[in-house]
């Protein structure tokens, strides 16, 4: 058995003082002296905890559904209104945003190591903050919940380029099958950490009862603390990957050249991304809201139970796209997801009001709907944003685009309520004015099928290291000084240099 400790290389280079020349054996490991066995596990290791830390993730995003839930039976509607159950709601998407361009800059000017490890703190301290929430009143304790909810969010949205950066390029290094085992490391583990967020509150929710509220969404979110944690331990032991070695750029980044060359492919990757969030996001926190408005009666225990099945398709649809991504490619994959995500919207939509008289269909078919979307654009977003740039910027544009798209999560979930409200008030109807949340929803996701069909390129295994050679070759052309790129000279690099 290989012991990891074997395969940590001396970690940092003070870049200040060593130019990329004078980096030497003595300074840095090198390639040579790390076994291909040590290699072989850490790559697999990186993929396996990257999984766990982003289902930490997921857990963590939709956990809040039910402590909202909640926080509303305890204080009421009057005292928990919309308003602080939305800044509640959006407190860790904006945390993502910042933690997304913070830590999508940092790992590729620090490592992916450096990155991944503050990722797993900031989280933890988030969930022990959040789980510890008091006030002298009500509306203290809902500002602390929203302030350790923002911290949540940094860690949680550094998570996204720091773990999917990572396994992207550990996967490349092992080669086969990257795509299937990216989404199941990715968007799978991420769903099925949604899944589980559904669950953990009914356990608790059967163990305390309706007397213990306080209980439940305490320990719902304190429990999300144990994931994080148990990766720790690998993160501090862990090797950055040879693609980063030597291709980094650790210091005098051209900031200007990497603009002018990529801001196209960061409006696509972004845009994308943006559109899946807003929909994504939208009908899966306030999914507890459709589900009352639809049919369930008023029992908690029972509209939680009903998400469950509804919570059920979203690892499902992810692991049906997991399986599609190599044989037919990202681009098929995502335009499938975004369409057959309208045609149900459509249906739903315009069938809601005698759908809810048979509310068990109405469940399958929204489920499917969500299926769908991680099908598609879920499993294919987090692809796409990592294979489209080339290694040196990979974690910087990754995190870009994510950051864009959760900002489209924060929209989405902003405007929500706001306009289910309005068309109730408008049609006099709750079933209509769902189905027409339902028909936006579709023509949303239209519109990502559209921008997947005309803007993004097909990629294959090959794209990533042909895109690293590419990006060499073009700094070199604007008198960039290609010298300075990697932190420890790798067996493969002249061979990678030689093909400009």
């Amino acid at each position: 058995m290989v012991d990891i400790k074997e395969a940590v290389p001396v970690s940092h280079v003070d870049t200040k003082k060593t130019n990329h020349s004078a980096v030497t054996e003595e300074s840095l490991v090198s390639e040579d002296s790390i076994s291909p066995a040590s290699k072989s596990l850490s790559q697999k290791l990186s993929l396996i905890f990257a999984g766990i830390a982003l289902g930490s993730d997921g857990y963590q995003t939709m956990i809040i559904g039910a402590v909202e839930s909640c926080l509303e039976r305890i204080y009421g509607s009057s005292v928990f209104n919309d308003t602080l159950s939305t800044r509640v709601s959006n407190a860790m998407l904006i945390g993502d945003i910042v933690g997304q361009v913070g830590f999508g800059l940092m790992i590729d000017r620090m490592g992916r190591k450096v990155g991944i490890i503050l990722c797993t703190l900031v989280v933890c301290l988030g969930i022990i903050l959040a789980t510890a929430s008091s006030g002298v009143t009500p509306l203290g304790l809902f500002w602390m919940l929203i302030i350790a909810r923002g911290i949540t969010g940094v860690g949680v949205g550094g998570e996204y380029p720091c773990s999917s950066v990572n396994a992207s390029e550990a996967a490349e290094e092992s080669g086969r099958s990257r795509g299937f085992w990216l989404c199941i490391s990715g968007c799978f583990i991420i769903d099925f950490g949604f899944l589980v967020a559904t669950i953990v509150p009914v356990i608790l929710l059967a163990i305390c009862g309706e007397g213990g509220l306080e209980v439940v969404w305490r320990l719902g979110l304190g429990l999300g603390l144990l994931l994080p944690i148990s990766v720790l331990y690998f993160r501090l032991k862990m090797l950055n990957s040879d693609m980063y070695r030597r291709e980094a750029i650790t210091r005098n980044i051209p900031y200007w050249l990497i603009i002018k060359k990529y801001w196209k492919r960061l409006l696509i990757t972004g845009s994308i991304w943006f559109l899946y969030d807003f929909v994504s996001y939208s009908f899966g926190i306030f999914s507890n809201t459709i589900l009352s408005l639809a049919g369930v009666d008023n029992s908690l225990m029972q509209t939680w139970c009903w998400n469950i099945v509804l919570y059920v398709f979203y690892p499902f649809g992810a692991f049906i796209g997991a399986f599609l991504v190599d044989p037919i490619g990202r681009k098929w994959t995502m335009a499938s997801g975004f369409f057959i995500t309208t045609v149900l919207g459509i249906i739903i939509g315009a069938l809601a009001p005698k759908l809810v008289t048979v509310f068990p269909l109405f469940v399958i078919l929204y489920g499917l709907f969500l299926a769908a979307g991680e099908m598609g654009p879920g499993d294919c977003t987090i692809l796409i944003s990592a294979e489209m740039y080339p290694t040196a910027i990979r974690g910087t544009m990754y995190g870009l685009s994510a950051a864009i798209g959760k900002a489209g999560a924060a929209i989405g979930t902003q405007v929500f309520k706001p306009i289910l409200n309005a068309l109730v008030e408008r049609t006099g109807d709750d079933i209509k004015a769902q189905g027409y949340v339902f028909i936006i929803g579709a023509c949303i996701a239209f519109l990502g099928g559209l921008l997947t069909l005309f803007f993004v390129p097909h990629m294959n295994d090959e794209k990533m290291q042909e895109q690293d050679i590419e990006f060499r070759g073009y700094l070199e052309a604007n008198g960039y000084d290609v010298s300075q790129l990697g932190i420890v000279p790798v067996k493969d690099q002249p061979k990678a240099t030689n093909k400009q």
